[in-house]
């Protein structure tokens, strides 16, 4: 059920690229991207700032209504270390980070239309369904480590997810076929596990002290204090299952409008 429902979301977010005579807009965007989840204790963290870029077509229906068909690629990344000292998750040590690959069918809507001639600018809020893959890695003592391979939490997830892009644009005519735009879009998902963390510690995370990678990736806080129990609890809490992650871009569109014969 589920490989039938990724199908039919990866025919729906291409529908807008079906023909290349239909585009009415070529673009390029190039900006931020960030996660805000388990590692992170504010929803907008500038340390966990990276470059995202991507390529997009656009398909005008009416004056107001747009269809948008988009490629994104970013980084995303977290800390504890990063939090602030009082809320105390500094002592959890537990940090990641990923590469983010999206595709997505977009719906845009103009609410703003302000031109005189070639220039002028325009506001738009847009939504939509997205797939992206992502692939949570970690550094322990020099050497990086797949998340996902060691379970930390003895649970298996999938690393290609659904996500629900949305946010507010704004577009800037330079002239009668450029564009320069400002756009922010939040990515809402429907996993806790961008950042390897969501539920409990694995059972045998440290036990005896054991050498077992997946535990010693798991409970991390023996690294920032030396005097903490060689393992945790069982069943003690790693994260908020309650709450799943998100990502987010933001940057600048750089657009040509094609020219139909």
């Amino acid at each position: 059920m589920k490989n039938k429902l990724l199908q039919w979301t990866i025919a729906f977010v291409l529908m807008p690229l079906l023909a290349l005579g239909q585009f009415d807009e070529v673009g390029i965007f190039t900006g931020i991207s960030s996660y805000a989840g388990d590692l992170t204790d504010r929803d907008i963290e500038p340390l966990g700032f990276h470059f995202g870029a991507g390529l997009f077509v656009r398909r005008n229906l009416t004056d107001k209504l747009t269809v948008r068909g988009q490629f994104f690629g970013g980084k995303i990344s977290g800390s504890d270390a990063n939090t602030a000292t009082e809320s105390g998750l500094w002592q959890r040590n537990l940090s990641f980070f990923s590469s983010i690959y999206e595709l997505a069918g977009l719906a845009e809507f103009t609410f703003l239309n302000v031109k005189n001639q070639h220039h002028g600018f325009s506001t738009h809020a847009f939504a939509g369904l997205g797939v992206f893959h992502f692939r949570p890695l970690a550094s322990m003592n020099g050497k990086t480590y797949d998340l996902q391979v060691y379970r930390t939490e003895g649970v298996e997830y999938s690393l290609m997810q659904f996500a629900v892009p949305f946010g507010l644009g704004l577009k800037l005519y330079l002239a009668e076929r450029f564009h320069i735009g400002l756009e922010w879009g939040w990515r809402k998902t429907f996993t806790d596990y961008l950042d390897d963390v969501s539920d409990t510690y694995r059972l045998d995370a440290g036990r005896d002290g054991s050498a077992v990678i997946g535990a010693q990736l798991s409970y991390r806080t023996p690294e920032v204090l030396p005097d903490a129990p060689v393992a945790p609890t069982p069943g003690s809490q790693r994260g908020n299952p309650k709450s799943k992650d998100w990502y987010q871009a933001f940057g600048l569109t750089f657009s040509m409008a094609i020219k139909r014969k």
